[in-house]
């Protein structure tokens, strides 16, 4: 059975991380602008292209659990990674829409 409560609230919590990203990368260039000479351009340069990184990652993993749940046949897997994600991210609607997702699988 398809599990459609657990996958749209890992597709809420999949699209809020790809904003944050967003969110996080435009604050990266405006902090990058007023810095200036400051500060160690550097060192936040490397530091802000690597939590980029693992938020654009977590958002996207988190779509594809979502992707996952609409299949009965691989719902259990989309909300174990679901779940996994949530805990990993503290995210609250991640790890309902993967306990969700475990539930529905079993019936």
């Amino acid at each position: 059975m398809q599990s459609k409560t657990g996958s749209i609230l890992l597709l809420i919590s999949g699209i809020l991380n790809l904003v944050f990203t967003l969110f996080l990368l435009v604050f990266f260039f405006l902090f990058a602008i007023v810095s200036e000479d400051r500060v160690p351009i550097g060192f936040y340069i490397v530091l802000f292209t690597i939590l980029s990184i693992l938020c654009l990652a977590s958002g996207l993993l988190k779509l594809y659990s979502a992707h996952l749940m609409k299949d009965s046949k691989r719902v259990k897997n989309g909300g174990i990674l679901g779940l996994v994600l949530g805990i990993l991210t503290f995210d609250v609607l991640a790890i309902i829409g993967g306990i969700l997702g475990i539930i529905d699988s079993g019936k």
